[in-house]
């Protein structure tokens, strides 16, 4: 878990420097280097129902450790992914589920990454529900 908090360091601390708008634009910024999913894994299987834009992941295993490709018509849910990516590929499925059960919400998370109330409802409810997508994944494998 704790490499997990340190391929996020960088973001957070991107995010504790900036403000208001500048965060969207990071968050933006961060969206246009996403590890794209394949356009034939745009599948219902792979779909994030909890996201009010269509958006689609898919973990992909290497022994224990776990990498995530994914896609979304929102720019700033590509920016949430990004974070997700950043945060966890090449790393352990038991460090990622930790870390997903560390925060009792997703505000707690986008407290900890230093977001903050920058996000809508709507696109939190879009990290959410691919955080529980990444959960049920990882549980099941």
């Amino acid at each position: 878990m704790n490499n997990i908090k340190k391929n996020l360091k960088d973001i957070r601390e991107g995010f504790t420097i900036l403000s208001g708008q500048d965060k969207l634009v990071y968050l933006i910024d961060l969206g246009k280097k996403l590890d794209l999913i394949d356009i034939k894994d745009q599948i219902n299987e792979n779909k994030i129902h909890a996201c009010t834009s269509q958006t689609w992941i898919k973990l992909v295993y290497n022994g224990e450790n776990v990498s995530f490709k994914a896609n979304s018509e929102s720019t700033m849910v590509k920016g949430l992914l990004k974070i997700i990516q950043i945060g966890f590929n090449g790393t352990e499925q038991k460090d990622i589920l930790n870390f997903i059960d560390e925060f009792d919400s997703a505000e707690d998370l986008f407290a900890w990454i230093n977001i903050g109330t920058t996000i809508s409802s709507q696109r939190q409810n879009g990290f959410i529900g691919s955080l529980n997508y990444i959960k049920e994944e990882l549980h099941g494998k």
